[in-house]
């Protein structure tokens, strides 16, 4: 059987941290922009965390197509993390979102998860003006389980949750 994922997931590199921070969103995705500041070594040395669990995202010409990071990076400030499941972080590349390309993407994203970790919950923590997002994380069978403001930005947040088994 032919795996038919246009997708691999493998350890994030320098060369695809550093790129991360050259990414720019339109209004209003812009708000997932990385800083563009001095900073850029300490935010790739960030990437790079092995507790992180940072990875890339490539299509099978190994061309780099977004990122994903497994457990605390993908909690938000202010979020209730206390039930247990496999917080999960992601980002495509700016060119190649609102093409159609999500499914597949969160898709492999969930897959290489549920092999390498086995969670019994996957859990993503959305922007509540991400509809572009929540729309497809519902058609994938994510619920929303809980909401809440991020302190800093004051931000409204929502906790979708799904089984890994769907």
């Amino acid at each position: 059987m032919v795996d038919a994922c246009p997708y691999l997931i493998k350890p994030l590199t320098e060369l695809h941290a550093r790129e991360i921070l050259t990414w720019r969103y339109p209004h209003p995705y812009s708000f997932y922009d990385p800083p563009y500041d001095d900073r850029g070594d300490h935010y790739v040395r960030q990437f790079l965390k092995p507790e992180l669990q940072f990875h890339s995202v490539v299509d099978r010409s190994d061309q780099f197509v977004g990122f994903c990071s497994f457990g605390i990076d993908g909690q938000v400030p202010g979020g209730d993390y206390s039930a247990s499941a496999l917080d999960i972080g992601l980002g495509m590349r700016p060119d190649l979102t609102g093409l159609g390309l999500g499914r597949a993407f969160v898709g492999a994203i969930l897959g290489h998860a549920r092999q390498a970790m086995s969670p019994e919950i996957f859990r993503l923590t959305v922007a509540d003006f991400n509809q572009r997002a929540m729309v497809l994380y519902r058609q994938m069978g994510f619920v929303r389980s809980d909401s809440f403001i991020e302190p800093v930005q004051r931000t409204s947040y929502s906790i979708l949750l799904r089984s890994t088994w769907i």
